[in-house]
């Protein structure tokens, strides 16, 4: 097995390099805790992964069609390994598990409406799958969805949920059929943050 970069890759873990380099800010590149783990935001923050979607590194994996340039897999750990070599923010949830899930499996109104805001480094997202009584392991989940009428009623409770505190949105699991097996009976959901009856707590 090789594990050397291709030409290709070496050259774009260069770019990565020299761009960071010359983008240094000791604000937004903050090795400590808080910062590299996701805990905080601010606005040079959020500016500084807008310069990344403006530079076309946001959702390099990503179809054309939805603003991505199809690229294989490493050209996303390059720019996370050059990000996280210079203490700077990730590339976030919402171009790994947010994006690539609604390419995969959601509605074209879906993908309309949030695939350009997360392309273009205009939103935040908070991801809840653990759960006080279940812990992380997701076939426990207790949280529930019931229909009424056109809408869902959730009720429950989410824990360890990085970014709550500043994210725009909500992706989470919740179970919706309770019949089935544990591990079927899941559904995922988006709440905007500041949506009515959802409550936010530090621990």
């Amino acid at each position: 097995m090789n594990f050397e970069f291709s030409a290709e890759e070496q050259a774009f873990a260069d770019e990565v390099e020299a761009w960071l380099t010359a983008n240094h800010d000791p604000v937004v590149m903050d090795p400590t805790r808080e910062n590299f783990t996701q805990l905080v935001d601010t606005p040079e923050r959020r500016a500084f992964m807008k310069k990344l979607s403006a530079q076309g590194w946001l959702g390099m994996t990503w179809p054309r069609e939805y603003g991505g340039q199809e690229k294989p897999g490493i050209y996303e750990f390059i720019l996370n390994e050059g990000l996280a070599r210079h203490a700077a923010p990730q590339i976030g949830k919402g171009i790994g598990i947010i994006g690539k899930t609604l390419i995969r499996h959601g509605s074209e109104k879906l993908k309309q409406e949030f695939l350009p805001q997360i392309i273009n480094a205009e939103v935040e997202f908070a991801v809840g799958y653990s759960e006080p009584q279940a812990g992380s392991d997701a076939a426990n989940m207790q949280l529930k969805a019931e229909r009424e009428g056109d809408w869902w009623v959730l009720n429950g409770q989410k824990i360890w949920t990085t970014s709550a505190h500043f994210a725009d949105w909500y992706w989470f699991g919740a179970r919706t059929d309770p019949d089935k097996p544990k591990h079927h009976g899941i559904s995922l959901f988006l709440l905007p943050m500041d949506a009515e009856g959802l409550e936010i707590q530090s621990m």
